[in-house]
Protein backbone atom coordinates (compact mmCIF):
# COMPACT_ATOMS: atom_id res chain seq x y z
CA UNK A 1 0.00 0.00 0.00
CA UNK A 2 1.16 3.58 -0.84
CA UNK A 3 0.54 6.63 1.16
CA UNK A 4 0.61 9.90 -1.67
CA UNK A 5 0.81 13.14 0.63
CA UNK A 6 -0.28 16.37 0.26
CA UNK A 7 2.80 19.01 -0.99
CA UNK A 8 3.98 20.15 1.80
CA UNK A 9 2.51 18.13 4.68
CA UNK A 10 3.36 19.07 8.11
CA UNK A 11 5.79 16.55 10.38
CA UNK A 12 2.69 16.04 12.00
CA UNK A 13 0.32 15.18 9.79
CA UNK A 14 2.96 12.75 8.55
CA UNK A 15 3.47 11.66 12.35
CA UNK A 16 -0.13 10.89 12.59
CA UNK A 17 0.10 8.39 9.41
CA UNK A 18 3.15 6.74 10.91
CA UNK A 19 1.54 6.13 14.13
CA UNK A 20 -1.37 4.78 12.28
CA UNK A 21 0.67 2.11 10.60
CA UNK A 22 2.14 0.87 13.78
CA UNK A 23 -1.17 0.81 15.32
CA UNK A 24 -1.85 -2.27 12.95
CA UNK A 25 1.43 -3.96 13.26
CA UNK A 26 3.05 -2.84 10.25
CA UNK A 27 5.90 -0.60 9.14
CA UNK A 28 6.68 2.06 6.67
CA UNK A 29 9.21 3.50 4.43
CA UNK A 30 9.38 7.19 3.26
CA UNK A 31 10.59 8.63 -0.35
CA UNK A 32 11.38 12.21 0.07
CA UNK A 33 10.23 13.98 -3.17
CA UNK A 34 12.32 16.42 -4.28
CA UNK A 35 8.74 18.99 -5.27
CA UNK A 36 8.02 18.49 -2.02
CA UNK A 37 5.41 15.40 -1.97
CA UNK A 38 6.51 12.51 0.53
CA UNK A 39 5.20 8.98 -0.47
CA UNK A 40 4.80 6.44 2.61
CA UNK A 41 5.10 2.93 1.54
CA UNK A 42 3.43 0.02 3.61
CA UNK A 43 5.33 -2.57 4.98
CA UNK A 44 3.53 -5.67 5.35
CA UNK A 45 0.36 -8.14 4.99
CA UNK A 46 -2.28 -5.13 4.30
CA UNK A 47 -4.94 -7.07 3.05
CA UNK A 48 -6.99 -6.75 6.26
CA UNK A 49 -6.45 -3.01 6.14
CA UNK A 50 -8.68 -0.34 4.41
CA UNK A 51 -7.66 2.07 2.44
CA UNK A 52 -9.95 4.64 4.23
CA UNK A 53 -7.90 4.13 7.39
CA UNK A 54 -5.30 6.23 6.01
CA UNK A 55 -7.09 7.91 3.03
CA UNK A 56 -8.93 10.03 6.01
CA UNK A 57 -5.87 11.65 8.00
CA UNK A 58 -5.24 15.02 7.77
CA UNK A 59 -2.40 15.83 4.36
CA UNK A 60 -3.49 12.47 2.96
CA UNK A 61 -4.11 13.08 -0.96
CA UNK A 62 -4.68 9.29 -1.85
CA UNK A 63 -3.84 5.76 -0.99
CA UNK A 64 -2.68 2.89 -3.99
CA UNK A 65 -3.35 -0.35 -3.01
CA UNK A 66 -0.37 -2.63 -4.02
CA UNK A 67 -1.89 -6.01 -3.75
CA UNK A 68 -4.54 -7.07 -5.38
CA UNK A 69 -8.18 -6.83 -2.78
CA UNK A 70 -9.44 -10.50 -3.85
CA UNK A 71 -5.73 -12.44 -3.03
CA UNK A 72 -7.10 -15.81 -2.92
CA UNK A 73 -8.73 -16.14 -6.41
CA UNK A 74 -6.38 -13.24 -8.06
CA UNK A 75 -4.09 -15.17 -10.76
CA UNK A 76 -0.56 -14.35 -10.18
CA UNK A 77 1.28 -16.55 -13.06
CA UNK A 78 -0.04 -16.95 -16.32
CA UNK A 79 -0.72 -20.58 -15.16
CA UNK A 80 -1.96 -20.29 -12.22
CA UNK A 81 -5.78 -21.50 -12.90
CA UNK A 82 -7.81 -23.76 -10.72
CA UNK A 83 -9.32 -27.05 -12.01
CA UNK A 84 -12.82 -27.47 -10.20
CA UNK A 85 -14.14 -31.35 -9.91
CA UNK A 86 -17.33 -32.66 -10.57
CA UNK A 87 -16.92 -36.03 -9.97
CA UNK A 88 -15.04 -37.23 -12.88
CA UNK A 89 -15.77 -33.64 -14.60
CA UNK A 90 -12.98 -31.17 -14.76
CA UNK A 91 -14.28 -27.41 -15.21
CA UNK A 92 -11.18 -25.43 -16.12
CA UNK A 93 -9.71 -28.31 -17.72
CA UNK A 94 -9.09 -29.01 -21.46
CA UNK A 95 -12.37 -29.56 -22.38
CA UNK A 96 -15.21 -26.87 -22.81
CA UNK A 97 -18.13 -28.26 -20.26
CA UNK A 98 -21.80 -27.36 -21.31
CA UNK A 99 -24.21 -27.86 -18.25
CA UNK A 100 -27.96 -27.40 -19.88
CA UNK A 101 -31.32 -28.10 -18.88
CA UNK A 102 -34.63 -26.39 -18.33
CA UNK A 103 -35.22 -22.79 -16.51
CA UNK A 104 -37.53 -23.94 -13.75
CA UNK A 105 -38.25 -27.89 -13.16
CA UNK A 106 -42.45 -27.84 -13.87
CA UNK A 107 -42.61 -31.50 -13.83
CA UNK A 108 -41.22 -35.14 -13.93
CA UNK A 109 -42.46 -35.72 -17.82
CA UNK A 110 -41.06 -32.54 -18.53
CA UNK A 111 -37.57 -32.90 -16.66
CA UNK A 112 -37.13 -36.54 -17.68
CA UNK A 113 -37.86 -35.42 -21.41
CA UNK A 114 -35.31 -32.96 -21.32
CA UNK A 115 -32.62 -34.85 -18.93
CA UNK A 116 -33.37 -37.59 -21.62
CA UNK A 117 -32.04 -35.87 -24.76
CA UNK A 118 -29.33 -33.53 -22.34
CA UNK A 119 -27.52 -37.05 -22.08
CA UNK A 120 -28.13 -38.12 -25.39
CA UNK A 121 -25.95 -35.34 -26.85
CA UNK A 122 -23.47 -36.22 -24.34
CA UNK A 123 -23.49 -33.30 -21.90
CA UNK A 124 -23.23 -34.19 -17.96
CA UNK A 125 -24.42 -31.83 -16.15
CA UNK A 126 -28.33 -30.70 -15.62
CA UNK A 127 -29.27 -27.38 -14.57
CA UNK A 128 -33.07 -26.70 -13.17
CA UNK A 129 -34.39 -25.02 -10.99
CA UNK A 130 -35.93 -26.02 -8.11
CA UNK A 131 -36.45 -22.31 -6.35
CA UNK A 132 -36.47 -19.84 -8.56
CA UNK A 133 -36.39 -16.26 -7.31
CA UNK A 134 -38.39 -14.16 -9.67
CA UNK A 135 -38.89 -10.50 -10.31
CA UNK A 136 -42.75 -10.43 -10.00
CA UNK A 137 -44.41 -12.52 -6.94
CA UNK A 138 -46.79 -13.83 -9.93
CA UNK A 139 -44.14 -15.54 -11.64
CA UNK A 140 -44.03 -19.62 -11.27
CA UNK A 141 -41.20 -19.64 -8.58
CA UNK A 142 -40.64 -23.51 -8.58
CA UNK A 143 -41.54 -26.79 -7.16
CA UNK A 144 -39.90 -26.36 -4.30
CA UNK A 145 -38.77 -29.94 -2.32
CA UNK A 146 -40.28 -31.80 -5.31
CA UNK A 147 -38.47 -30.02 -8.09
CA UNK A 148 -35.10 -31.00 -6.05
CA UNK A 149 -36.19 -34.71 -5.65
CA UNK A 150 -37.17 -34.78 -9.72
CA UNK A 151 -33.71 -33.79 -10.06
CA UNK A 152 -32.02 -36.23 -8.03
CA UNK A 153 -34.23 -39.00 -9.83
CA UNK A 154 -32.96 -37.47 -13.68
CA UNK A 155 -29.11 -38.15 -11.85
CA UNK A 156 -29.94 -41.65 -10.62
CA UNK A 157 -31.95 -42.06 -14.01
CA UNK A 158 -29.22 -40.36 -16.98
CA UNK A 159 -26.26 -40.69 -14.37
CA UNK A 160 -26.03 -36.58 -14.94
CA UNK A 161 -24.76 -34.12 -12.14
CA UNK A 162 -27.35 -31.62 -10.95
CA UNK A 163 -26.46 -28.05 -10.47
CA UNK A 164 -29.30 -26.15 -9.02
CA UNK A 165 -29.64 -22.77 -7.28
CA UNK A 166 -29.79 -22.39 -3.49
CA UNK A 167 -31.51 -19.21 -1.52
CA UNK A 168 -31.77 -18.69 2.02
CA UNK A 169 -34.26 -18.86 4.43
CA UNK A 170 -37.90 -19.06 3.28
CA UNK A 171 -40.93 -18.19 5.15
CA UNK A 172 -43.65 -20.83 3.49
CA UNK A 173 -47.42 -20.39 4.30
CA UNK A 174 -49.47 -23.09 5.43
CA UNK A 175 -52.73 -23.92 4.21
CA UNK A 176 -53.80 -23.29 7.93
CA UNK A 177 -52.41 -20.00 8.09
CA UNK A 178 -49.54 -20.43 9.97
CA UNK A 179 -45.63 -19.89 8.65
CA UNK A 180 -43.29 -22.98 7.97
CA UNK A 181 -39.74 -21.69 7.95
CA UNK A 182 -37.59 -23.28 5.36
CA UNK A 183 -34.07 -23.34 4.81
CA UNK A 184 -33.58 -23.67 1.10
CA UNK A 185 -29.43 -23.72 1.52
CA UNK A 186 -29.96 -27.30 3.45
CA UNK A 187 -32.16 -28.60 1.05
CA UNK A 188 -30.51 -27.72 -2.18
CA UNK A 189 -27.10 -28.84 -0.45
CA UNK A 190 -28.87 -32.60 0.35
CA UNK A 191 -29.60 -32.65 -3.30
CA UNK A 192 -26.87 -31.00 -5.49
CA UNK A 193 -23.67 -31.74 -7.05
CA UNK A 194 -23.04 -27.91 -8.10
CA UNK A 195 -24.74 -25.24 -5.14
CA UNK A 196 -25.60 -21.87 -7.98
CA UNK A 197 -25.53 -18.36 -6.47
CA UNK A 198 -28.14 -16.27 -8.69
CA UNK A 199 -27.21 -12.98 -9.72
CA UNK A 200 -29.65 -11.47 -6.92
CA UNK A 201 -27.39 -13.05 -4.13
CA UNK A 202 -24.13 -12.53 -5.25
CA UNK A 203 -23.76 -9.58 -2.86
CA UNK A 204 -25.46 -11.24 -0.65
CA UNK A 205 -22.26 -11.49 2.05
CA UNK A 206 -23.86 -13.21 4.71
CA UNK A 207 -25.40 -15.34 2.38
CA UNK A 208 -22.34 -16.41 0.76
CA UNK A 209 -20.65 -16.82 3.90
CA UNK A 210 -22.82 -19.19 5.19
CA UNK A 211 -23.15 -21.54 1.97
CA UNK A 212 -19.15 -21.38 2.66
CA UNK A 213 -18.97 -22.79 6.10
CA UNK A 214 -21.92 -25.35 5.22
CA UNK A 215 -19.86 -26.94 2.40
CA UNK A 216 -16.52 -26.42 3.68
CA UNK A 217 -15.96 -29.97 4.65
CA UNK A 218 -17.08 -31.71 1.53
CA UNK A 219 -16.01 -28.20 -1.06
CA UNK A 220 -18.92 -28.72 -2.50
CA UNK A 221 -18.42 -26.75 -6.06
CA UNK A 222 -20.53 -23.35 -6.18
CA UNK A 223 -21.27 -22.15 -9.16
CA UNK A 224 -21.51 -17.95 -8.84
CA UNK A 225 -23.31 -15.71 -10.99
CA UNK A 226 -22.49 -12.20 -11.73
CA UNK A 227 -24.88 -9.77 -11.08
CA UNK A 228 -26.89 -7.88 -13.38
CA UNK A 229 -24.82 -4.35 -12.11
CA UNK A 230 -22.00 -5.00 -10.43
CA UNK A 231 -18.23 -4.85 -11.65
CA UNK A 232 -16.22 -7.31 -12.28
CA UNK A 233 -14.54 -6.31 -8.89
CA UNK A 234 -17.55 -6.40 -7.23
CA UNK A 235 -17.73 -9.72 -8.43
CA UNK A 236 -14.44 -11.48 -7.89
CA UNK A 237 -14.54 -9.86 -4.20
CA UNK A 238 -18.14 -12.03 -3.91
CA UNK A 239 -15.84 -14.73 -4.95
CA UNK A 240 -13.06 -14.22 -2.06
CA UNK A 241 -15.70 -13.94 0.33
CA UNK A 242 -16.54 -18.00 -0.06
CA UNK A 243 -12.77 -18.69 -0.82
CA UNK A 244 -11.27 -17.37 2.33
CA UNK A 245 -14.51 -18.79 4.21
CA UNK A 246 -12.97 -22.29 3.23
CA UNK A 247 -14.58 -23.45 0.20
CA UNK A 248 -12.00 -22.85 -3.19
CA UNK A 249 -14.05 -24.65 -5.23
CA UNK A 250 -15.78 -21.94 -7.02
CA UNK A 251 -16.73 -21.29 -10.32
CA UNK A 252 -17.27 -17.96 -11.93
CA UNK A 253 -20.60 -17.39 -14.36
CA UNK A 254 -20.94 -14.58 -16.68
CA UNK A 255 -24.99 -13.81 -17.54
CA UNK A 256 -24.94 -10.14 -19.07
CA UNK A 257 -24.72 -6.93 -17.76
CA UNK A 258 -28.03 -4.61 -17.56
CA UNK A 259 -26.89 -1.51 -19.72
CA UNK A 260 -29.27 1.01 -22.50
CA UNK A 261 -30.04 -1.82 -25.07
CA UNK A 262 -33.56 -2.53 -26.18
CA UNK A 263 -35.01 -5.34 -24.75
CA UNK A 264 -36.43 -5.95 -28.02
CA UNK A 265 -32.78 -6.85 -29.54
CA UNK A 266 -31.09 -8.02 -26.55
CA UNK A 267 -32.79 -9.27 -22.67
CA UNK A 268 -29.40 -7.79 -21.15
CA UNK A 269 -25.92 -6.78 -22.96
CA UNK A 270 -23.75 -9.81 -23.28
CA UNK A 271 -20.46 -8.99 -21.09
CA UNK A 272 -17.87 -11.76 -23.22
CA UNK A 273 -15.21 -9.36 -22.58
CA UNK A 274 -15.39 -9.89 -19.38
CA UNK A 275 -14.11 -13.33 -20.07
CA UNK A 276 -10.70 -12.21 -21.20
CA UNK A 277 -10.35 -10.24 -18.27
CA UNK A 278 -11.47 -12.53 -15.65
CA UNK A 279 -9.22 -15.30 -17.54
CA UNK A 280 -6.22 -12.64 -17.05
CA UNK A 281 -6.97 -11.49 -13.32
CA UNK A 282 -8.27 -14.72 -11.58
CA UNK A 283 -7.40 -18.40 -11.43
CA UNK A 284 -11.14 -19.47 -10.86
CA UNK A 285 -12.83 -21.51 -13.72
CA UNK A 286 -14.93 -19.09 -15.93
CA UNK A 287 -18.18 -19.98 -17.51
CA UNK A 288 -20.84 -18.10 -19.88
CA UNK A 289 -24.61 -17.86 -19.35
CA UNK A 290 -25.72 -17.48 -23.24
CA UNK A 291 -29.15 -17.61 -22.14
CA UNK A 292 -29.87 -14.78 -20.17
CA UNK A 293 -27.10 -12.63 -21.66
CA UNK A 294 -29.52 -12.63 -24.80
CA UNK A 295 -33.04 -13.27 -23.98
CA UNK A 296 -33.61 -14.53 -27.11
CA UNK A 297 -32.88 -18.38 -28.49
CA UNK A 298 -31.94 -17.46 -32.17
CA UNK A 299 -28.98 -15.81 -30.24
CA UNK A 300 -27.94 -18.29 -28.14
CA UNK A 301 -25.62 -20.62 -30.22
CA UNK A 302 -23.83 -17.73 -31.66
CA UNK A 303 -23.08 -15.92 -28.76
CA UNK A 304 -21.92 -18.95 -26.50
CA UNK A 305 -19.68 -19.60 -29.38
CA UNK A 306 -18.44 -16.22 -29.20
CA UNK A 307 -17.82 -16.61 -25.38
CA UNK A 308 -15.75 -20.29 -25.38
CA UNK A 309 -13.70 -18.54 -28.09
CA UNK A 310 -13.07 -15.67 -25.85
CA UNK A 311 -11.39 -18.20 -23.67
CA UNK A 312 -14.46 -19.39 -21.33
CA UNK A 313 -14.21 -22.73 -19.99
CA UNK A 314 -18.05 -23.54 -20.27
CA UNK A 315 -21.57 -22.85 -21.15
CA UNK A 316 -24.84 -22.90 -18.64
CA UNK A 317 -27.59 -23.05 -21.10
CA UNK A 318 -31.55 -22.96 -20.97
CA UNK A 319 -33.17 -25.99 -23.11
CA UNK A 320 -36.44 -26.59 -23.15
CA UNK A 321 -38.48 -30.08 -25.26
CA UNK A 322 -41.63 -27.19 -25.84
CA UNK A 323 -40.13 -23.55 -25.54
CA UNK A 324 -43.54 -21.92 -26.40
CA UNK A 325 -45.33 -23.97 -23.32
CA UNK A 326 -42.61 -23.38 -20.46
CA UNK A 327 -43.46 -21.55 -17.59
CA UNK A 328 -40.49 -19.41 -17.68
CA UNK A 329 -37.93 -18.00 -20.28
CA UNK A 330 -39.40 -20.49 -22.69
CA UNK A 331 -38.39 -17.54 -25.37
CA UNK A 332 -34.71 -17.84 -24.53
CA UNK A 333 -34.53 -22.03 -24.16
CA UNK A 334 -33.45 -23.75 -27.15
CA UNK A 335 -34.46 -26.61 -28.56
CA UNK A 336 -32.91 -30.07 -28.71
CA UNK A 337 -31.47 -29.72 -32.02
CA UNK A 338 -30.15 -26.52 -31.00
CA UNK A 339 -28.21 -28.02 -28.25
CA UNK A 340 -27.04 -30.81 -30.08
CA UNK A 341 -25.13 -28.71 -32.72
CA UNK A 342 -23.65 -26.01 -29.96
CA UNK A 343 -22.34 -29.46 -28.15
CA UNK A 344 -20.78 -29.95 -31.08
CA UNK A 345 -19.52 -26.76 -32.28
CA UNK A 346 -17.92 -26.15 -29.09
CA UNK A 347 -16.05 -29.09 -29.44
CA UNK A 348 -14.66 -28.46 -32.47
CA UNK A 349 -13.76 -24.64 -31.30
CA UNK A 350 -11.90 -26.24 -28.14
CA UNK A 351 -10.11 -29.64 -30.27
CA UNK A 352 -9.06 -26.81 -33.15
CA UNK A 353 -7.23 -24.51 -30.77
CA UNK A 354 -9.64 -21.70 -31.77
CA UNK A 355 -10.30 -20.67 -28.20
CA UNK A 356 -8.12 -17.61 -26.25
CA UNK A 357 -6.39 -19.57 -23.34
CA UNK A 358 -4.16 -17.22 -21.04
Amino acid sequence: MIIHMQRGATPAQEQAVFDRIAAHGLQYEVIHGSTGIDVIGVLGDTSAVEESTFAELDGVVKVTPVTKPYRRVSRKVPGDAKIVRVGDIEVGGREAVLMAGPCAVESEAQLMTIARYVAGCGIRILRGGAYKPRTSPYSFSGLGLAGLKLLAKARQEFGLKIVTEATGLHRHLREDGSLEELNVLEQVLAYADIVQVGARNMKSYGFLQELARMTRAAKTPILLKRGESSTLKDFLLAAEYIVINGNPNVMLCLRGIRAFEDPEFLRYTPDIGAVAVLKRECNLPVLFDPSHATGYRESVPAVGLAALAAGADGLLIETHHDPAGARCDGEQSITADQLVELQRNAARLRHCGLTARP
